[in-house]
């Protein structure tokens, strides 16, 4: 219980929730279908490939980096974290994921949002672009 009092343990927790709320902002705003350009898969693998890299290499040497759940949850198991840092890793990269997910929602256009780049059925209509540019 010694670590919720530790700046350190409080600095590891908003780093996890900054670091996930960068990573769906940037990976999910590269992948947004803009009218003018819809963005090829190489961009988007790019742009998620960069966001992780460049999140990483600046807060693994506060929190570790985890980012994704399923690291912090293989790194209690593996005995590297204990189950309160864990449960707090997990708690703050939920909560970034949603706040990086709503910041990206407020601040684009309802015409450009859709369906905030989740994977599912396009439309007929960017299906057609797609096909046109292949």
């Amino acid at each position: 219980m010694w670590e919720l009092r530790s700046i350190a343990f409080s600095r590891a927790v908003f780093a996890e929730f900054l670091a996930t709320l960068l990573f769906v902002f940037f990976g999910l705003g590269s992948a947004l279908n803009w009218p003018q350009n819809m963005p090829s898969v190489l961009q988007i693998a790019v742009a998620f490939g960069l966001a992780i890299g460049t999140l990483v290499q600046a807060l693994a040497h506060i929190s570790g980096a985890h980012i994704n759940p399923a690291v912090t949850v293989a790194c209690l198991v593996g005995c590297h974290v204990s189950f309160l840092r864990a449960a707090f890793y997990v708690a703050a990269q939920l909560l970034g994921a949603v706040a990086g997910a709503a910041l990206l929602h407020e601040i684009t256009p309802p015409n450009v949002r859709g369906n905030l780049a989740v994977n599912a059925d396009m439309g007929t209509e960017a299906r057609a672009r797609l096909q046109t540019q292949a």
